[in-house]
């Protein structure tokens, strides 16, 4: 695998040629946009652009997966047959880093809002081991998790509290005593993330 791409495989549904929308998908989501812009230059595609690597085309339906206005809007509205295609997209690791949600954003994003698409599902991520490597592993891992929450065998039972719907501290520390007298062997605290 070339360490230095992300490849996700989607399947998409489009009334449009599947190659002509994959190209779409691979521009929406890195340097360029529906048609190439002032300052997109060669130099810039050769580098920042996302590759289509591949296009398999699967078998058509006569049926939308998914409402798409845009779509219906068209002269003619929607055609009789729509075509079904699993493809297959690199990412530069240069446009992402090592920042989750820009990557969350980078294969989905506005990928789902294409006017070209009835249907789009990301199928399959495949990240290189030298991007993995880039974040921290767990700390304990599963022995490491029971020797901490004092449970030898069986299942691991968590629940999730959230504090930010205004419970005071002293509340908040009634409900995690009721949670652990219930048998509850953790508990995260998740309130709202604003800078991961």
């Amino acid at each position: 695998m070339n360490t230095q791409v992300i490849r996700a495989t989607y399947l998409i549904e489009t009334p449009l040629e599947p190659a002509r929308v994959a190209e779409v998908m691979a521009g929406e989501q890195s340097c360029g946009t529906f048609t190439r812009v002032e300052g997109e230059t060669d130099e810039l595609r050769a580098r920042a652009r996302a590759q289509v690597e591949s296009v398999q085309e699967l078998e058509s339906t006569d049926r939308a997966s998914l409402p798409n206005a845009w779509l219906a809007r068209q002269p003619g509205g929607l055609p009789a047959t729509l075509r079904r295609a699993r493809v297959r997209i690199a990412f530069p690791v240069a446009n992402i880093g090592p920042n989750l949600p820009t990557l969350a954003a980078t294969v989905g994003g506005n990928l789902y809002d294409l006017g070209e698409v009835t249907g789009l599902r990301l199928e399959q991520l495949e990240l290189p081991s030298d991007y993995r490597a880039q974040f921290d592993m767990p700390r304990v891992g599963v022995a490491g998790t029971r020797a901490l929450t004092g449970v030898a065998r069986g299942a691991l039972v968590g629940t999730i509290i959230k504090p930010n719907v205004g419970l005071s501290p002293e509340q908040t520390a009634h409900l995690v005593a009721r949670l652990c007298a219930a048998g509850v062997d953790f508990i995260k605290d998740d309130e709202v993330c604003a800078n991961p």
